[in-house]
């Protein structure tokens, strides 16, 4: 599938200055939009990416186990996340949950309460609802303080999984805004008689034909069977066996769709063969006529472009914090792998292969995403993702000069792609993207047939899983404050920075540094496969040793993280001396009490609180920061 044909028709020019401000505030959305029926949206489900939404499937399920917080507390958190980003299926879905596990209706509704977290009496949960609160809307404005208030409370690993949970949940939020998730009978029916005191209605995720109706709630025994379904295909000591698989069809589950579970792909064209009319012609996949066949009614109006226009790049939002980033680049080496393994799939099937759409289409919608979002680091990501894609169809990366400037001027004129001249096909897609990066998300039906005028269902439901994958990275990447690789960000200073473009707090210090560019992840990845070594993404990915996933106990917190690893009852014993976090009067056994940490700023949880190697009464003798790795 080549793809140098799609720098050709840009001309934005080059001197457009961009300020550094704080976020646009986005249009309303019309109401005769917001009104606006689906059109036949089961039939994209149905046209399904299958290995995409197992993965999908996979992060949720694993992310809400028990692990360093129980299952109860992340479903909680969940569904204050959901409240916000106004998920109505995601709203219905983990209410019903907290029902199952026994929670009261009470304290269910009580999440809906604006002041909840204020009113919390625990200042552990209070700090992590204050993060979710944090991240419930876009863009997001997660500071070095919040990192600081974290870890008065947690260890690292708990903050890691925290942060994953943040992000899996915007994933599926951004799902449920783009193509509404038409909820099950049986969740509908609870909420209904259960949260409609406190405001909820099944809105747009009601049916509009009997055949979009879903069959099974993916919560309770279903969500249990599935994650022990991926343990028991999970050798957790093996980096040869990271593929986990379902033995259980939960897409035909929890849909009733009969969906084809035949991903096999003979012609290489990456289209799977139920979906492909051609499997032995890798030049074509579209069936004849598919097209039009898959256009909307007739009286479907003309997308309203000014009613959605707005200047959605705005520079990196500034945050204000009393005390400097410490040690972030450890947060996501201690991500969960089994989450990870979800993740990484739908990260991996979506931005590294082409399939419908060509990758630096993939990545044009990431970086138009980004730059609405407000994720410096993935904006600087994106624009070298374009880059880097382009540069592979030439012999030994060798792009001629008048395709480096054609490329150049693409990737800044999607800073501003309106008044760029880019065909409607594309003006679609990028438009999907810019309004799916705002939470609560602006995609509407009228986004959808817009959609329709060009592409087939197959088409559609690719190009809507890219900002379900692109949420995850901003959340994720947003909440470390990640500091990019050097590639992605010089390149990104080359080229957005004539136009105003600033790399926030991800420049950071050479020692935060990640590696690898994802495409240079995932082509490492493949060269060390085709010699015949099995690759660890995890440890690529940070660029840090990251412990397997070994759980003795089975008690959801790997080896590595288990104060007490043949117990499953316990596991928080931070300095491993013995004694339970919970009873230990100095938790991280530097030598400084509990009480004289939290009156000196230091956290608790860490003996070196700024990691710069020195520990912290040290630093406090000394004099220096102990926040500041920087000051040493």
């Amino acid at each position: 599938m080549a793809h140098k044909s799609l720098w050709v028709s840009t001309g934005l020019a080059t001197s457009m200055l961009l300020c550094s401000v704080a976020a646009a505030e986005a249009p309303p959305v019309p109401a005769a939009d917001a009104a606006m029926p689906y059109y036949d949206r089961h039939k994209i489900d149905v046209s399904n990416l299958r290995e995409f939404y197992e993965g999908l499937m996979i992060a949720d399920a694993m992310v809400h186990r028990d692990m360093t917080f129980e299952a109860e507390t992340k479903w909680r958190l969940t569904l204050r996340q959901m409240i916000g980003a106004e998920s109505g299926h995601h709203i219905a879905r983990s209410a019903y949950q907290l029902a199952k596990i026994g929670v009261s209706v009470e304290e269910i509704q009580a999440l809906f309460a604006p002041d909840y977290v204020d009113r919390l009496e625990d200042p552990r949960l209070q700090s992590a609802m204050r993060y979710i609160d944090r991240i419930r809307t876009y863009p997001l404005t997660v500071s070095a303080d919040m990192h600081a208030d974290l870890r008065t409370h947690f260890i690292d690993r708990q903050i890691s999984e925290l942060f994953q949970l943040g992000a899996i949940n915007s994933a599926k939020a951004t799902h449920d805004a783009l193509l509404p998730i038409v909820t099950d009978q049986e969740t509908v029916d609870w909420a209904t008689e259960n949260l409609a005191a406190v405001g909820w209605e099944v809105g747009l995720n009601a049916p509009s034909a009997p055949e979009e109706q879903r069959a099974n709630p993916f919560v309770g025994d279903a969500l249990t069977e599935a994650v022990r379904e991926i343990e028991a295909a999970w050798t957790r000591d093996n980096l040869g066996a990271v593929a986990p698989v379902f033995a259980t069809d939960w897409i035909a589950y929890v849909t009733g769709y009969d969906i084809p579970d035949i991903t096999f792909d003979g012609d290489g064209d990456g289209i799977e063969e139920p979906f492909d009319p051609f499997p032995r012609d890798k030049l074509r996949w579209e069936a004849e006529g598919a097209k039009a066949a898959n256009l909307p009614p007739p009286t479907a109006p003309a997308f309203d472009v000014a009613a959605y226009d707005f200047p959605f790049y705005d520079g990196p939002f500034e945050n204000t914090s009393s005390v400097s980033y410490s040690d972030r680049q450890m947060l996501d080496t201690q991500w969960d792998r089994g989450n990870a393994f979800g993740t990484l799939s739908m990260d991996e099937y979506i931005l590294q292969q082409e399939r419908t759409m060509t990758l630096p289409e993939v990545w044009s919608m990431f970086l138009v995403y980004q730059l609405s979002s407000g994720c410096v680091h993935c904006q600087a990501h994106g624009a070298f993702g374009i880059w880097d894609y382009t540069e592979d169809d030439y012999f030994h990366d060798t792009m001629p000069g008048e395709v480096e400037e054609a490329t150049t001027a693409y990737i800044q004129s999607l800073m501003d792609f309106e008044r760029a001249d880019l065909d409607e096909a594309m003006m679609a897609r990028l438009r999907v993207a810019r309004d799916a990066a705002r939470l609560p998300a602006r995609v509407t039906a009228a986004h959808i047939e817009d959609l329709r005028r060009h592409f087939t269902d197959r088409e559609i439901q690719e190009i809507l899983a890219v900002p379900v994958v692109t949420s995850w990275l901003s959340v994720s990447m947003q909440s470390m404050a990640t500091v990019t690789d050097q590639i992605s960000m010089a390149y990104a200073l080359r080229a957005l920075g004539p136009l105003g473009w600033k790399p926030g707090v991800h420049i950071g210090l050479p020692n935060e540094q990640r590696p690898l560019h994802m495409s240079q992840m995932f082509d490492r990845i493949m060269m060390e496969g085709s010699s015949g070594k099995v690759s660890d993404g995890a440890t690529l990915f940070t660029g840090v040793e990251v412990p397997l996933g070994i759980d003795g106990d089975a008690d959801g917190v790997e080896d590595a993280f288990d104060g007490f690893p043949n117990d499953p009852e316990r596991w928080a014993d931070t300095d491993r001396d013995g004694i339970e976090d919970a009873l230990d009067d100095d938790i991280d056994g530097d030598g400084l009490t509990n009480a004289v940490e939290l009156s000196a700023g230091t956290f608790p949880y860490k003996a070196d609180s700024d990691a710069d190697g020195i520990l912290d009464p040290v630093e406090v003798d000394a004099g220096t920061n102990p926040l500041d790795p920087r000051d040493l």
